[in-house]
């Protein structure tokens, strides 16, 4: 990506914001193919008219802003959401703070301030179900008719089908909670994953033959508890691996469950990599099985044993 920014306010003449854009806005959360079709669409304009292309997209994202009381957890952080945005070679992007005051703003200030003004649009790119200013007043009538009065090429982009679905972040998550991973790929283009900092863990794999790599990842969409066959990605090498999260209920009391935070701990297959400090991308491709409590150390390696041999089948 070519710059980011993380406010229309910091838009100044130091930055070289091109006069003239293509714009896509949305949350863009997941970055999965329905998004993916928006940012093709806005890249074939930008390759067309010689324009660059600009993600306007929102931090927190609007839903948890407007319903804390129903909280979210987001399929991408932020940061990974940038990346993916990068990758799929996007010039500018700029993260809008969300907050009351710009929940506030008019559905005509939205056009005539941000769009015009601030983002430069010469052609926009949304969605067919796009809605925009206070309480979504403006509706996509509007955004045809203003859009004609100012000259800004608009495109309403049809929703992506698979399998007969609309694919939203909505049915990401549907897939997710029900352990359909293979489903959730599908809908997003690639692995769902957790990227994050390996830390020190209390080092019982490595004493039952199976040493693991220990991350937390509160940010994001919580998976179900279980073993999953995993890939790693870590410097430019991919591994097969398994992961288990939840709570280790063999090692646990009863009563301490309840308050133990869910861990994510994955056995790379066939190699003994020293990972603390690394940072790592875990990515989950098939559910093996719930967790669950072993009445013995043996019991528990038996089937650590059977998790690997099947997620090596499952990864071929």
């Amino acid at each position: 990506m070519r710059t980011f920014f993380s406010s229309l306010d910091t838009l100044t003449a130091e930055n070289a914001y091109p006069l003239e854009t293509v714009v896509a806005i949305g949350n863009f959360d997941g970055v999965h193919l329905g998004h993916q079709a928006i940012l093709r669409r806005a890249q074939e304009y930008g390759k067309k008219m010689n324009l660059p292309v600009v993600v306007y997209t929102f931090k927190p994202h609007p839903t948890i802003e407007l319903r804390p009381q129903s909280p979210m957890r987001l399929l991408m952080t932020y940061e990974e959401k940038r990346h993916q945005l990068e990758k799929l070679g996007i010039d500018f992007c700029i993260e809008e703070p969300f907050n009351a005051a710009f929940a506030s703003t008019s559905a005509d200030e939205f056009i005539y301030e941000i769009l015009q003004k601030r983002l430069h649009a010469r052609v926009l790119i949304v969605g067919k179900d796009f809605t925009f200013g206070r309480k979504r007043e403006g509706d996509t009538a509007l955004l045809q008719s203003s859009c004609k009065d100012a000259g800004i090429i608009l495109e309403l982009t049809t929703p992506v089908l698979l399998d007969g679905k609309v694919i939203s972040s909505s049915l990401v998550r549907e897939a997710l909670s029900a352990g359909q991973l293979e489903d959730a790929q599908k809908y997003l283009g690639h692995p769902f994953f957790y990227r994050g900092e390996i830390i020190h863990g209390e080092k019982r794999g490595r004493t039952i033959g199976f040493p693991t790599a220990n991350m937390m990842c509160e940010e994001k969409f919580p998976l179900l508890s279980g073993v999953y066959a995993t890939s790693v990605f870590w410097r430019g090498e991919t591994y097969p691996s398994v992961t288990n999260i939840g709570k280790r209920p063999t090692f646990q009391g009863t009563s301490e469950l309840s308050t133990i935070p869910l861990n994510i701990e994955t056995h790379i297959l066939d190699q003994n990599f020293d990972l603390y400090g690394e940072i790592l991308e875990v990515r989950f491709h098939h559910r093996i099985r719930d967790e669950k409590k072993f009445t013995s150390i043996d019991e528990l390696k038996a089937q650590i044993q059977s998790d690997v041999i099947l997620a090596k089948k499952l990864m071929v």
